[in-house]
């Protein structure tokens, strides 16, 4: 009986150690942005970082923003595609489909004066998460939750929590930033792409950990889960504004 006490109370500290936020500082009640949605001079796409993983099989398109007519290049995975930004700042290439592959990429953007290099990167299956409280609900939330996050170790596993949206208007993209929740009365860190592990686990979506975790162990290959759901919204809100006013 004493050592299913102490492995409780064990299990029950490192649990709750993990809950202590990375950051210490005093910040206010609002969001705190540290990259914004789109960025000066050479950036790209915010869904692009290093940790991600990229849809395997499927072409790659990339996206981002540079000085208006500047001569853009990405390199990835031994190919390259190069384009011009648009007077709008815009640009897009597309990349040859690849493989599932464990082992860590390396994607380089090239401006005509700046690069920008994303590391870590894995090539398997991504998935989206939409809906409610239900799909929200985090990890250390839920019964066994503490078990589940002490174990959360699992390299090929990266995880996305896209920021909450403000209002109906179609976004160009997302900022990566410590946003304010008035509900839980802190901050919480949202638009990065985190490799699966204990430290992070807490706070994701117990139901996309849990997906994520068993078809990376059916499938054998890097699961990407970019989390986009959000308490309380309606079926409106995942519904594209242009159809809504169509109806």
């Amino acid at each position: 009986m004493k050592h299913y006490l102490f492995s409780c109370l064990l299990i029950f500290t490192l649990a709750s150690s993990l809950a202590i936020p990375a950051f210490a500082q005093k910040m206010p009640r609002e969001d705190v942005i540290d990259v914004p949605a789109i960025g000066e001079g050479l950036c790209v796409s915010n869904v692009f970082q290093t940790n991600m993983v990229l849809q395997r099989d499927q072409p790659i398109h990339v996206w981002g923003w540079a000085d208006p007519d500047e001569q853009v290049m990405v390199e990835f995975a031994g190919s390259e595609a190069s384009t011009k930004a648009g007077k709008d700042r815009a640009w897009k290439v597309t990349l040859p489909a690849v493989s599932a592959n464990t082992k860590p990429q390396q994607m380089v953007l090239k401006g005509e004066s700046e690069s920008l290099v994303l590391d870590n990167i894995l090539i398997g299956d991504v998935w989206v998460l939409g809906g409610q409280s239900n799909m929200e609900f985090e990890l250390a939330k839920v019964e066994n939750g503490p078990l589940e996050i002490i174990s959360a170790n699992f390299p090929e596993i990266r995880i996305l929590t896209v920021p909450y949206g403000q209002g109906p208007e179609l976004n160009m993209g997302f900022p990566r930033l410590y946003q304010w929740s008035d509900w839980s009365g802190r901050h919480f860190r949202k638009g990065d792409w985190d490799v699966c592990r204990p430290e992070i686990a807490r706070e994701l979506s117990a139901i996309g950990y849990v997906f994520a975790r068993r078809v990376h162990k059916a499938s054998n290959v890097p699961i990407g889960v970019i989390d986009a759901s959000r308490g309380g919204t309606t079926v409106e809100t995942w519904t594209p504004l242009p159809v809504l006013r169509a109806m």
